[in-house]
């Protein structure tokens, strides 16, 4: 079972928040949305699981949910 991350945006840890290749965003708001109940569970708000999402994307290309939380993690600093 996954472990909730902090809620904090991507650029409070150090992670850049650029926007991704065009090509690319669609995979980021796909994503987004399937971490949605999960993160948000988690106390992150929608802008923040986007920018989360979009970072994740432009940096590894693609993954699921899973992948994608323990990224977070793992920017974090934290266990997952």
């Amino acid at each position: 079972m996954l472990a909730c991350p902090i809620p904090h945006r991507p650029k409070d840890v150090g992670i850049s928040e650029d926007t991704p290749d065009l090509g690319q965003i669609e995979g980021a708001h796909l994503l987004a949305n399937a971490a949605r109940p999960f993160l948000g569970g988690c106390g992150f708000d929608d802008d923040q699981i986007l920018k989360w999402a979009e970072a994740y994307i432009t940096q590894e290309g693609s993954g699921d949910v899973e992948c994608f939380v323990s990224w977070i993690h793992t920017c974090e600093g934290t266990k997952s």
